[in-house]
């Protein structure tokens, strides 16, 4: 149903904004957003700057990528490149698979949203140590679970789409 990912999607958006916001406000004058081997810090920002940066990358960037997935096909159909376009996209069934790529599209969202909300935690945890220091084993399994959620959304897709009924 495509109800519930829609609204997980902007519950994403509203809730992980403020937590952003909540939790930058302890944040040095001077962030370090960048780090190296071993976890040091070799970047800086400052807070305001680094504030602006993290809230457009939680939201603007799920926007942009869950629209171009989801909202475009509707307005572009003759663009879709997906297996077995005519059969998923005959008249019959056009609206469904619209809707279910509106659906993956919206859990694409998701995930994009909750990896920048790990990250900004991460930065924020880093920025309490002197000196500013990424703990990388989090680090390691925050990419790894993001990689994992991105190779099952892609694989969903394909299955999804891979032979027609």
């Amino acid at each position: 149903m495509i109800v519930i990912p829609r609204l997980l999607f902007v519950l994403a958006l509203v809730v992980v904004p403020v937590l952003i916001y909540a939790t930058s406000t302890d944040l040095p004058a001077r962030v370090a957003t960048h780090f190296g081997s071993g976890g040091r810090a070799n970047g800086w920002m400052p807070r305001g700057g680094y504030l602006a940066f993290m809230l457009a990358m939680a939201t603007l960037l799920p926007l942009l990528v869950a629209g171009l997935t989801g909202f475009i096909p509707r307005i572009a159909v003759s663009q879709i490149k997906i297996a077995n376009r005519d059969h998923w996209l005959a008249p019959a069934r056009r609206e469904q698979t619209l809707a279910w790529l509106m659906s993956h599209a919206c859990w694409l969202g998701i995930v994009l949203t909750l990896f920048m909300a790990g990250l900004h935690f991460m930065i924020v945890q880093a920025n309490e140590r002197v000196p500013a220091r990424l703990a990388e084993p989090q680090f390691f399994v925050l990419m790894g679970v993001f990689v994992a959620l991105l190779v099952l959304w892609i694989v969903g897709m394909a299955v999804r789409f891979r032979r027609a009924l």
